[in-house]
């Protein structure tokens, strides 16, 4: 095989790591050549896609998923720097960010998970949402679907290119679904969701090959303050159960 100087990034949990891209020397079947997180750490080649292997954990074979997806020499060099490879927050991402706090604070006073969304366009807001599962009776009706449902309905169009969705936590499945279908350009969001979050925490579906959307993502704006308000919420709802 013939081993281009192509750089790609392996994603596992919120960690980078940069591989080399191969050229099979009969099919030019473009390749990955990655280095195994298990076993011996030996080198490995698969196709570049979507890929699964199994792992034996606690002698049980479970399937693994990861993905594969493009990184510019830009990015690897800034992360061989020990730079953030992602785009930077700017003044006016903090200012939506914290107005979005102002939505989730409206959640919380209703006695739900104080998440607030917005859509901007052009540095104008053309929705806005903020959890209301319960109180609707709602499944779906988390801050982002909310908010980009308000923004459909406001420029009349269910494409949403051109806009940026703020929201103070990491989406779910559901909601970065919603936001792939709707054309959104850019995700920025504030607190990291460890148990569910699927942009960067437990995965990285925005980074999946088999969209046909790609989404720019910048996560972490002001994230103090919307971990502080979800910890002050469940501070409470602790508070007021223990009275009970």
């Amino acid at each position: 095989m013939q081993i281009s100087p192509g750089l790609y990034r392996h994603y596992k949990g919120s960690d980078y790591f940069v591989y080399r891209i191969a050229t099979h020397s009969e099919t030019r079947e473009p390749l990955v050549v990655y280095r195994c997180l298990y076993g011996d750490f030996s080198w490995w080649v698969r196709p570049l896609a979507m890929f699964t292997e199994q792992v034996s954990t606690a002698g049980e074979a479970k399937a693994r998923f990861a993905f594969v997806a493009p990184m510019s020499l830009a990015e690897a060099e800034a992360l061989a720097a020990g730079e953030s490879s992602q785009p930077m927050a700017s003044d006016e991402d903090r200012h939506w960010i914290r107005e979005a706090m102002v939505l989730a604070n409206m959640a919380a006073e209703n006695d739900e998970v104080p998440v607030g969304a917005l859509v901007v366009k052009e540095g104008v807001v053309v929705g806005r949402g903020y959890n209301r599962p319960i109180g609707g009776c709602d499944p779906t009706a988390h801050a982002e679907v909310m908010a980009l449902r308000d923004a459909a309905r406001a420029l009349g169009n269910y494409r949403l290119s051109d806009c940026t969705l703020y929201v103070t936590l990491e989406p779910c499945t559901m909601c970065v679904g919603a936001m792939v279908h709707a054309r959104v350009a850019r995700l920025v969001y504030g607190a990291s969701e460890p148990k569910a979050g699927v942009v960067r925490s437990q995965a990285q579906l925005l980074d999946a090959p088999y969209f046909n959307h790609t989404v720019t993502v910048t996560p972490g704006v002001e994230r103090e303050g919307c971990q502080a308000q979800l910890q002050a919420f469940f501070r409470r709802r602790r508070a007021e159960k223990k009275l009970r």
